[in-house]
């Protein structure tokens, strides 16, 4: 590939040259120093129109020949190279020149011939320039510098105007062929270039045109990065630039190797606007999709200047030690203007990147840990996590590091949070709903929950997730905030909502458990009733033993009767439930009610009889045993072992026996 014609070294970056255009004002102007930072301060913001007009006033309020020489000059460039007014340009230069009655230096003159015939051109006004630069031409002798740019300017211009006809000849003999398309090209780089035409806003106008043709790639993707480079370069109009760059990424990235020129000067233009993850982004691109890039060394070079700003120090070392380390040391000094070491030793670059790296190696224990604390602050989980997983790794035994370790778990939880919310498309209720289970389960955070759930709810409602989003802000409702009403709410709005929803069997019996505590049985077991006639969904457990909501529902509907001191309805329902329920895990539980039961009525032999089946079940079942911890509260049953379980078992039995 022909390398595009960009020299870095023609390129520093804009903030510096503006801070040498403050030092220039503050020189000229001993007590001007305010509006010498104003100028600085509009110039790197872009404000050119302010900066201009802060400039006349400079212009108006010293006497210095020299120092108005040095604002005109500043003041012709804004017009010129930034803000595109040529008339306002021109009137500028012709300024300068008119200084030459006041004493003004040849080199002034010198420059307010060659801008205003440069301005000309721009303009496409090329008899204009060529007379502008043959009057500079002789006003100086031959043998002068002067003279000889003069000449030079003009011949230039006339011999791109003599090629200029020639390229539109043949475009007009051999129409809608490749060599109209090829002459379309040179006729552009004819107006590209600043030392023929000079028309940068003309040669843009043909690329796009030849855009729009069939052609090879070749040809395509160079117009197509032309076009960006003199909107970076030239016309000064980085978000236009970065638009043309990107086009020939996004249309040639695999086919030209102009891409990756591309992508360079995208995260070139970031840098310095000082949007240096923009930046990164860019550049790290370039390794993985054209690893044969010519600059590389400026790319790792940038990424770790990139790095440091951002306080990626870990990012900045790899970076540097990847410069430094795979290509400084073959690299040929020519090569340094990628990376704005214009002739500079390379022992001087190796030495000053090595205190940098000693640096940065040195702060980044200290760094790194402040910015994780400063994105946890912005909640950034998602950028916190990898530098906190990567903190550990880098500083395990560090100051910080048992404190990374303990927050680990509660970051990665918040990124998945994060993460889950970008979501768009068909995933986004099952996202939504994601979000509220992590805030529900992991981070116990019930009202972050319940919002999430909210969200599935309101805004995907007809979703089988939104189902269960209203079943799980029941269960918080009930289980973790004590709002019962609330709760009963939530259960009543998914029956009435989503009456074929797996949920809503869950529903009523949830309604059943949340009447119970209320002490409101009649409707604790209707609910439970309903919950009964759905169709059964059985789990299997260890020692055979099967479990549904069925079987709680009836269970806990003799558990309603005991608590309203029904016990002949209760006796009567544990009878049915040991009968029909064979396999139920609280089977002990049954018969432990029906034995202090039988106890009540005076009936001893039947509580012994139901205390020793109950103890026969709980020999060698831990099941069972759970369930009589959880089933049997109202009997005294606190328990947190199997044997302690049996215990109490029979000391209950013996209690009967004494009586």
């Amino acid at each position: 590939m022909k390398r595009p014609a960009v020299c870095d070294s023609h390129h520093a970056p804009r903030l510096k040259c503006f801070l040498c255009i403050a030092a220039l004002y503050i020189a000229l102007f001993t007590g001007a120093a305010t509006p010498a930072q104003n100028i600085t301060s509009l110039l790197e913001n872009g404000n050119y129109q302010e900066a201009a007009e802060l400039l006349e006033k400079l212009a108006d309020s010293t006497k210095s020949i020299e120092q108005i020489s040095g604002i005109y000059e500043k003041l012709g460039d804004i017009y010129y190279a930034h803000t595109h007014q040529y008339p306002q340009a021109l009137k500028i230069y012709d300024k300068i020149i008119q200084l030459d009655s006041r004493g003004a230096t040849p080199e002034d003159l010198f420059l307010g011939y060659i801008k205003k015939g440069d301005v000309y051109c721009r303009m496409g006004r090329y008899e204009e320039a060529i007379q502008t630069y043959q009057t500079l031409a002789d006003q100086f002798p031959p043998t002068h510098l002067a003279h000889k740019t003069g000449l030079r300017k003009i011949h230039s211009i006339q011999t791109a105007l003599d090629d200029l006809q020639e390229q539109q000849r043949v475009i007009k003999t051999h129409e809608a062929t490749p060599l109209a398309t090829e002459a379309k090209f040179h006729i552009a780089e004819l107006y590209r270039s600043p030392y023929q035409l000079n028309q940068p806003e003309k040669a843009i106008t043909v690329y796009e045109d030849i855009l729009q043709q069939p052609m090879d790639t070749k040809l395509a993707s160079e117009a197509q990065w032309r076009i960006g480079n003199l909107r970076d370069k030239v016309l000064n109009q980085p978000d236009l630039a970065i638009e043309s760059y990107q086009r020939v990424v996004e249309n040639f990235g695999h086919v030209s190797l102009f891409a990756a020129e591309a992508l360079f000067q995208i995260g070139r233009i970031h840098q310095e606007r000082g949007q240096y993850a923009a930046a990164v982004q860019a550049f790290e691109q370039l390794p993985q999709k054209h690893p044969d890039f010519w600059k590389m060394h400026a790319v790792f070079y940038w990424s770790g200047i990139c790095y440091e700003e951002m306080r990626d120090y870990r990012g900045a070392i790899d970076a540097f030690k990847t410069f430094l380390s795979a290509y400084l040391p073959n690299l040929d000094p020519i090569y340094f203007g990628a990376i704005g070491k214009y002739d500079q030793d390379p022992a001087r670059v190796e030495m000053e990147l090595k205190a940098k790296i000693q640096q940065l190696e040195l702060d980044y224990p200290r760094v790194a840990w402040d910015r994780i604390k400063d994105l946890l602050a912005a909640n950034n989980y998602i950028d916190a996590l990898r530098l906190t997983r990567q903190y550990i790794i880098d500083m395990p035994d560090s100051e910080h590091a048992q404190q990374a370790r303990s927050q680990l778990r509660s970051i990665e939880l918040h990124a998945t949070i994060q993460g889950l919310q970008s979501t768009s498309g068909a995933l986004t209720p099952y996202a939504l709903y994601r979000v509220g289970k992590v805030y529900e389960r992991e981070l116990k955070d019930y009202e972050g929950a319940i919002a999430a759930y909210r969200q599935v709810i309101e805004s995907h409602s007809q979703s089988l997730w939104a189902a269960e989003a209203v079943y799980r802000t029941g269960v918080i409702y009930a289980a973790h905030l004590n709002d019962a009403e609330k709760a009963i709410e939530s259960y009543q709005t998914l029956i009435a909502e989503y009456p074929s929803s797996s949920h809503t069997m869950m529903a009523h019996f949830q309604l059943g458990e949340m009447y119970r505590v209320l002490d409101q049985y009649d409707a604790a077991v209707k609910a439970y009733q309903t919950t009964i006639a759905y169709p059964r969904q059985t789990h299997y457990l260890a020692q055979g033993y099967k479990d549904s909501f069925a079987d709680q529902a009836q269970f806990r509907i003799g558990r309603v009767h005991y608590e309203n001191q029904r016990f002949d309805t209760a006796f009567t329902i544990f009878q049915e439930f040991i009968a029909s329920q064979p396999h139920s895990p609280r089977l002990a539980a049954a018969y432990a009610f029906l034995g202090d039961i039988s106890h009540k009525r005076g009936d001893s032999k039947n509580a012994l009889n139901a205390y020793d089946n109950a103890m026969r079940l709980l020999e060698g079942s831990p099941i069972q045993s759970e369930m009589m911890l959880d089933e049997a509260h109202e009997l005294g049953f606190q328990e947190t072992t199997r044997a302690g379980v049996i215990e109490h078992l029979d000391e209950l039995r013996k209690r009967v026996q004494s009586q």
